[in-house]
């Protein structure tokens, strides 16, 4: 259902499912009250049940749903997608899929790539460049790989930054509070109050937006007072290599010596009191960390150069705690001791999610926190955060499938070069509905799309609107018929995660989860005629010419090619339900080890061969190369006053489960939390109906007071549309100023120019009374 991916017991009495339960022996076995509303999810109302045709134009209130038979819909899919690749190439059609953190959309992501890939698409749709792009792959531009998990079982402390577990994700929140029992120290980051900051040590209430200034701020308290790791910071990072104060490049040996290699950086010798050219791929322990000196040139030009680290040091030095506090309003000491404490209570470990990744600077924020922590020095150490051992499996996503030069089309790749559309291939919500509605770059004719919601998942819902009522044929697949869907030309009923087997190589939580693989048998019988995702993909291949890409139909073949290298077959995994570990251990210190084709150090997958706090990657593409920040300026706009962000409740997913009783009575309508002093001066009394505006939109919502947040900065939860019959309780209008679909006051054009993340939060917004 989530990124949890909860090991559960599911009870079923004639063949209906009727409970779930946490599983006590499975590794990462946990539950939320999602997961025991299961049985009111699969046999909801608002399935949708069979195969539908549109018969009247898209924009009448009425779209003539037509049941048809499943052949009839797949024939009909097959048909025009393959008239739109033959009259406009296969670019022109759009493959989507929902977020895997927020659904089942992991049971199939890999395969729907396939099948964009084989049909000669590059364009796949996701939400990953607001949701975790920067810190699972963008990390790579400091680490030379993502972000490495949090070894909670094994910290002494740990740094929550922007994310809630006991929201999001419920089996982490269980280690942590295991880790806290033991005596782990807790530092929080977060805007709100969450049931974590309140139990932390340390909580900072960071004002939306700026994370990557109080990172800064955390980066000068490590430098200033001595905290950071030296030695480390010599040896596995480019914090020694110089950087010539005329251009900002990295110095090389070509630059000093006639003939020399330019692959070979300087650092200055503190023994020697000169420059020395030291290989990438080599020990560095002589390099001077901090300094400005000067150096001759090849052709006797003397230039002056400074240590990268240097460079991080002044760059810092402009956020430390006293000047941060007017950007961020974390109090200088509360920042202090904050950075003290995770410096000083080793292994301590961190984790960023969402909050961090919906910014127009996110990709340098994630910079500043991986400097920040590589600074420490722990680096997949026991304890701290582990590139830990998944179970090994073949690549399914079918890369080598899509026509050489097609990933060069790619929607949005010459603005993102470095971002999501270069790696792994996806494109934005902004860059699709342009394309549709301008044909620039070229046309973008039909939409594949599974399980998403793009009105409500993304900003500019109106001109997702406009979009989607343009294209030629739009494929919905889903398990109800949400805002988006109802411009749909075809849809599909697909089943829940309850009514389909579906293969998790590994649990992404820990160590004894990421080894563990398992065989989800479905618990339920599909609801109506819905098919499995993974089922409609190998069938719409077949019917699209491509079945020779999808093992000839034979899922039970894929399956077993998928999981080879684990040795681990699915005929095992069926006679073990609860699932097999695979026989891979988790190692430290990886970089450390000796790589035998070379003799030396593995060090690390990036242009350097080190943890890079000057980033090459960056330099070479014009990005700037240490973390940097242009603060949000106050446009002295008066009638724009507050800040605001957004969070999760535990009780939904995303736009989804609003309409299920046991979720939905808890919070039945959508609310805006806002301090009451600022509640006060506005004339608001809590539960009064008000206006939440911003530059860009509209919608209405209820107060709801909360002393915990800065009377400057408002709060809401995104996703209102959905109606809850049994409850009485209504739906909300997605595009209306008068309905509640919060990124209607968020704007696509505000993006990240190296990540394209948007940023939902942070906007500057006002609240009227109603």
């Amino acid at each position: 259902m989530c990124t949890s991916r909860c090991g559960v017991l599911a009870t079923v009495q004639d063949g209906i499912l009727t409970q779930v339960n946490a599983d006590p022996d499975h590794p990462n076995g946990c539950i939320c009250v999602k997961g025991t509303a299961a049985p009111e999810i699969v046999y909801s109302a608002d399935r949708l049940l069979h195969p539908m045709v549109r018969t009247r134009v898209k924009g009448d209130p009425n779209p003539g749903w037509v049941q048809v038979g499943w052949d009839q819909a797949l024939n009909l899919a097959a048909l025009r997608l393959n008239d739109i690749k033959d009259n406009y190439g296969p670019e022109a059609v759009v493959f989507s899929r929902a977020t895997t953190a927020g659904s089942a959309a992991i049971d199939y992501d890999g395969w729907l790539q396939r099948l964009a890939n084989a049909f000669g698409s590059p364009n796949l749709l996701t939400s990953n460049h607001i949701c975790t792009w920067n810190r699972r792959v963008g990390s790579k531009y400091t680490y030379g790989a993502g972000m490495p998990l949090p070894d909670l079982d094994n910290t002494q402390c740990m740094l929550i930054w922007g994310v809630n577990p006991p929201a999001t994700s419920p089996a982490q929140a269980a280690r942590i509070n295991r880790a806290r029992n033991r005596g782990a120290r807790l530092i929080v980051i977060d805007p709100r109050k969450t049931t974590l900051a309140a139990k932390a040590d340390c909580w900072l209430r960071i004002h939306p937006g700026t994370d990557g200034e109080l990172a800064m701020a955390m980066i000068h308290v490590l430098i200033e007072e001595e905290l950071f790791d030296q030695r480390f910071a010599r040896r596995w990072t480019n914090g020694p290599f110089l950087v010539r104060c005329d251009n900002d490049q990295l110095l090389t040996e070509h630059d000093v010596k006639p003939g020399g290699s330019e692959s070979a950086y300087i650092v200055w010798d503190e023994n020697g009191n000169a420059p020395a050219a030291i290989d990438a791929a080599q020990a560095d322990t002589i390099g001077a960390l901090f300094g400005t000196f000067n150096v001759m040139l090849s052709d006797g030009t003397p230039l002056k150069c400074q240590p990268a680290l240097q460079r991080l040091k002044d760059n810092a030095a402009a956020y430390a705690p006293e000047r941060s506090e007017k950007i961020t309003t974390v109090p200088a000491e509360d920042v202090r001791i904050a950075a003290r404490l995770f410096a000083a209570t080793k292994p301590s470990s961190y984790c960023t999610w969402v909050g961090l990744e919906q910014d127009n600077d996110a990709m340098q924020t994630n910079r500043a926190v991986c400097c920040f922590y590589a600074l420490t020095g722990q680096f997949d150490q026991r304890g701290s955060n582990v590139l830990f051992a998944t179970t090994p499996t073949n690549p399914i996503n079918g890369r080598e499938l899509l026509p050489k030069g097609k990933a060069a089309t790619r929607l949005g790749i010459e603005k993102h070069p470095l971002g999501p559309n270069t790696d792994p291939g996806l494109v934005q919500a902004a860059e699709v509905y342009e394309a549709i509605l301008t044909e620039r770059p070229y046309p973008i004719k039909a939409l594949v799309l599974f399980g998403s919601d793009p009105l409500l998942g993304h900003g500019d819902p109106l001109c997702g609107q406009a979009a989607l009522q343009a294209l030629d044929f739009y494929i919905h697949v889903d398990t109800t018929i949400n805002p988006s869907a109802t411009f749909a030309d075809l849809l599909l009923p697909a089943t829940t995660c309850w009514e389909h087997e579906a293969l998790m190589p590994s649990f992404e939580i820990a160590e004894d989860t990421l080894n563990w693989a398992q065989l989800r048998p479905a618990v339920a019988k599909p609801v109506g005629e819905s098919r499995s995702d993974t089922e409609i993909i190998f069938d719409l291949a077949r019917r699209l010419g491509l079945s020779e890409h999808f093992f000839n139909g034979d899922f039970e073949a894929a399956l077993d090619h998928q999981l080879a290298p684990s040795q681990i077959s699915t005929r095992e995994l069926r006679q073990n339900p609860i699932g097999l570990r695979a026989n891979v251990i988790t190692s430290h210190r990886k970089y450390a080890q000796i790589d035998p084709r070379t003799g030396g150090p593995k060090g690390f997958e990036t242009p350097t061969g080190k943890i890079e706090i000057y980033s090459t990657s960056f330099a070479n593409a014009g990005y700037p190369p240490l973390p940097a920040f242009v603060t949000r300026a106050d446009d002295g706009d008066q009638r724009y006053p507050l800040t605001l962000t957004f969070y999760r409740l535990v009780q939904f997913c995303d736009e989804q489960h609003r309409n299920i009783p046991r979720l939905r009575r808890s919070v039945p309508e959508p609310f805006l939390e806002i301090h009451p002093q600022t509640a006060k001066v506005l004339d608001i009394n809590d539960g009064e109906w008000i206006s939440l505006e911003t530059r860009y939109g509209k919608v209405r919502l209820k107060a709801k007071l909360s002393d915990s947040l800065h009377p400057n900065v408002v709060a809401t939860v995104y996703g209102w549309w959905q109606a809850c019959r049994e409850l009485k309780l209504p739906g909300h209008d997605p595009v209306g100023e008068h309905g509640a679909n919060a990124n209607l006051l968020i704007p696509n054009t505000d993006v990240d120019p190296i990540s394209a993340s948007v940023a939902h939060r942070g906007q500057r917004c006002r609240v009227v009374k109603q």
